[in-house]
């Protein structure tokens, strides 16, 4: 285990589009077991941290093993990013003296993703020497093909003609899938988030990068493990 390895998972229990998701059962544990399961499994650091305004997710968290940051009401708010939460625990530890060189932000809502993952993603981001990481998901370029909006009543391509080529002529790329978010944590002190200059990635396969906002989402990983184990 490293001791400048800080997993953090930002857990409010104040979802609005999937009521109290973090707590929803998947698999016969609730969905935040997942995750802090995935970051115990990484055997990556001696502890595991939630931060939690909700008393029911800090006794979850308890439960499963991990340690409880306490957050005030109003850094679990909707427009708050879940990057907040995890600075205020990294502001926390070095006021105690520890030294932390990488923070990973670990969203409850991926319980797919796997202890492999966050570990792959560490060795990733020191092998490009990144300041920052996030975990990707490569998705159909005609997403962008077909982009429409509204402008005042007229619909037009979102981005013109840029991607208006075949399949085949078309670029990769990649979504952001929320599931790991990595950064060398005096860089993320200075920006705030995990999207800064010398940004590298890492890819993860779509069954594993189902990101739950929505109750679909929710059926959605919950058919990937009924399906893992016919």
């Amino acid at each position: 285990m490293m001791n400048d390895i800080l997993l953090a998972i930002p857990a409010r229990g104040g979802s609005k589009r999937l009521a109290r998701k973090n707590l929803l059962a998947i698999d016969g544990k609730p969905m935040i077991a997942h995750t802090i399961e995935a970051a115990q499994q990484s055997k990556l650091a001696a502890d595991v941290y939630v931060c939690t305004e909700d008393d029911e997710i800090a006794d979850v968290a308890g439960q499963y093993g991990a340690q409880v940051f306490r957050i005030p009401a109003e850094m679990a708010e909707d427009n708050i990013s879940s990057t907040t939460p995890c600075l205020a625990l990294y502001d926390h530890l070095l006021a105690q003296g520890a030294h932390i060189e990488y923070l990973f932000n670990l969203q409850p809502s991926s319980p797919l993703r796997t202890a492999d993952d966050i570990t792959g993603s560490l060795a990733r981001i020191r092998e490009a020497n990144a300041d920052y990481l996030v975990s990707v998901t490569p998705i159909d370029p005609h997403y962008f093909h077909w982009a429409l909006l509204e402008k005042e009543g007229d619909w037009a391509m979102y981005f013109g003609s840029e991607f208006l080529r075949e399949r085949l002529y078309l670029p990769d790329v990649y979504r952001p899938n929320g599931a790991i978010k990595l950064a060398r944590a005096a860089k993320l002190r200075e920006t705030g988030h995990y999207f800064g200059k010398n940004l590298s990635v890492y890819e993860m396969p779509e069954e594993r990068s189902v990101h739950v906002a929505t109750r679909f989402d929710f059926l959605c990983v919950q058919g990937i493990i009924s399906a893992k184990k016919d």
